[in-house]
């Protein structure tokens, strides 16, 4: 497809959105498309000069920086390019001084054949078909417990931070959101302009990272609105089932902007560990249940961190939740399953996801928290109250939100965040 052709679609496409767009913002629930958009009907061939006609800025950065795989001593900051040659090297420091090193990225290439569009967004730069330049700088030998800041020579303007992984027993602050759908309107970023001030180490997503189902959203424009998000420190995704909404969407995004990392486990079911703290990732949108082999892997592995050095408490986190009174299922088999693990194990805290509301939970030894409003559309939290477990929900809403979370001494304290930046909940429980 040539450069003007492109030029002109895209062009075609922009003219006749707005009247959708309008609707779109309607208070009417959001459809999917009943049909493919023109761009996925037919696939450029590789062959044929795929990328041309994608927009490329004069820096050539098309997505990022972020960072992910952060350990106590090594982290991968990654960013995509739309052209081949674009300097990789990045400037690394200690964020409380010190000397500054230069890194070089590895740079890959990914043909994506497919483009996908936002029909009700006429300010979505579409997920263009063509060849994409991917850099991962792979920094190593880092000071344990330490911030770095980081600048990329393409873009001086490109900028984040992260820290390894902190030492057992110290202060760690993290956050965790869940289902982001910044074009949705502007919630996302208010919440993330709220947080992020207070300050954190990293970003646990709860899953439903990004909506093609709204015909609002790509991954290019997701990319720049959760910018603060990424570049404040590390992330740490679970994977829900807005991660599979095309067919080929995972291994062209998901996966390819963040998997791939060294983590124990896989690019869907992993762990790592901060404070001594130990962090578990599930994949609910595979085989969870009793016999699966993530079962079993989250069995040997919940069980063999415990007797590590400097071991305090682990949390798990994870998309479709086990417990939920909203309108969204629950998973009464998995949690069957895990929770005698959990108690076993002293897993303290249950992030779960999808349900675009938020809920407590206080079952026994184990905190479970829902926190899906981190843009979608809200959902009900109290349709499904007869469920036996809900006479022990403390607190539940439906807002747009995020939750801080603080390890610090023998507490784990929880402040949770809506978008006017208004605290909506906030609990504390002791940890060994």
């Amino acid at each position: 497809m040539s450069r003007l052709f492109r030029a002109r679609l895209v062009s075609a496409m922009v003219s006749a959105a707005p009247a959708l767009f309008m609707l779109a913002c309607g208070s009417a629930p959001l459809a999917g498309p009943a049909s493919s958009p023109p761009e996925e009907a037919g696939a450029p061939a590789p062959e044929e000069d795929a990328d041309a006609g994608i927009p490329c800025p004069p820096s050539g950065v098309s997505k990022g920086p972020w960072v992910v795989g952060v350990t106590g001593s090594a982290a991968s900051i990654r960013f995509e390019a739309c052209r081949a040659g674009v300097s990789g090297a990045v400037t690394l420091a200690p964020e409380a001084g010190g000397e500054s090193r230069t890194l070089s990225s590895k740079e890959s290439t990914s043909v994506i054949t497919v483009t996908h569009t936002a029909p009700l967004n006429p300010k979505a730069t579409p997920d263009f078909a063509g060849t994409w330049y991917n850099h991962e700088v792979s920094a190593a030998s880092l000071l344990p417990s330490t911030c770095y800041r980081y600048e990329l020579a393409a873009d001086k303007a490109a900028t984040g931070r992260f820290c390894t992984a902190r030492k057992s027993g110290e202060p760690l602050r993290f956050f965790a959101i869940g289902d982001t759908n910044p074009n949705l309107g502007d919630t996302t970023e208010q919440v993330l302009a709220r947080a992020i001030p207070r300050g954190f180490d990293f970003t646990l997503h709860l899953g439903d990272i990004q909506y093609y189902d709204s015909t609002l959203e790509t991954w290019a424009s997701w990319s720049p609105r959760v910018a603060p998000m990424l570049r404040q420190g590390a992330f740490f995704p679970s994977i829900g089932n807005h991660e599979y909404e095309k067919p080929s969407e995972y291994e062209d995004y998901v996966r390819r902007y963040f998997g791939r990392t060294g983590l124990p486990g896989n690019d869907t079911a992993y762990r790592f560990e901060s404070g001594g703290v130990h962090f578990f990732v599930l994949a609910t949108e595979e085989a969870i249940g009793p016999g699966s082999t993530q079962s079993k892997w989250f069995e040997e592995e919940s069980a063999k961190v415990t007797t590590l050095p400097g071991f305090r408490f682990s949390v798990v986190y994870f998309h479709r939740p086990f417990v939920s009174c909203g309108d969204e299922g629950d998973n009464p088999v998995a949690r069957t399953f895990y929770e005698p693990l959990f108690v076993q194990n002293k897993v303290l805290l249950v992030l779960q996801g999808h349900l675009h509301a938020y809920e407590r939970f206080e079952l026994g030894s184990v905190t479970y928290v829902t926190s899906g409003g981190g843009g979608g559309r809200p959902g009900d939290p109290n349709k499904n109250l007869g469920r036996d477990y809900c006479a022990s929900r403390k607190s539940a809403g439906a807002f747009h939100h995020g939750v801080l979370l603080e390890v610090e001494g023998p507490s784990l304290r929880g402040t949770v965040i809506d978008a006017a930046g208004g605290v909506r909940d906030t609990f504390e429980r002791a940890v060994p």
